[in-house]
């Protein structure tokens, strides 16, 4: 089966701490506030979001693909407060490769406290278990130490760093790959 047809029925995830689930226009608020802050766009590929309709433009795309089978984004949402505090998605697939890769943001104000490694742990085991995917892999900007020790966290070996791949914000920026094979984990 095709990860385009898992997608489509992306399941609801609980941990001790949160809930990870499909984000819904309901989320505009709550998405915005981590989307706006330049701590939280600045190593990312995307720009800081300076109005809501630019989040709500991501939020259309990611439940217009939900449909298709087109994207794997999860709200993350932290249980004590029902607020959605960052995003964990699948964010590329290979059918023939049987490989996902992985990538996340989280809310500023909650660094540092394990929740994306707690997230992506549930997303990753889905990966293996359910999707049948022998490689799953994530990357970051080299800059990006939060983003290095998550991956390390979840058991990922660093495999290399392209040199200059992206052009983000006005600069070519190297990108550090890290992976877990499912008979490794």
């Amino acid at each position: 089966m095709s990860f385009e047809n898992f997608l489509k029925n992306m399941p609801e995830f609980e941990t001790e701490r949160l809930i990870l689930r499909k984000l819904s226009f309901d989320d505009l608020d709550d998405v915005y506030e981590f989307c706006s802050n330049p701590n939280v766009a600045g190593p990312m590929t995307w720009e800081t979001n300076k109005t809501k309709e630019t989040t709500l433009q991501f939020l259309e795309a990611v439940i217009n693909g939900y449909a298709h089978g087109e994207t794997g984004e999860w709200g993350i949402v932290w249980k004590e407060s029902k607020k959605v505090i960052g995003v964990a998605a699948i964010i590329e697939w290979s059918n023939k490769h049987q490989s996902i890769e992985v990538g996340y943001f989280l809310s500023e104000q909650y660094w540092e406290k394990g929740i994306v490694t707690e997230a992506l742990d549930k997303i990753i085991e889905y990966g293996f278990t359910e999707l049948s995917a022998n490689r799953i892999e994530g990357r970051c900007d080299i800059d990006n130490i939060g983003s290095q020790k998550v991956m390390k966290k979840l058991g990922m070996r660093y495999e290399g760093t392209l040199r200059q791949n992206e052009f983000i914000k006005g600069e070519f920026r190297d990108t550090q790959f890290y992976s877990i094979l499912f008979n490794s984990c």
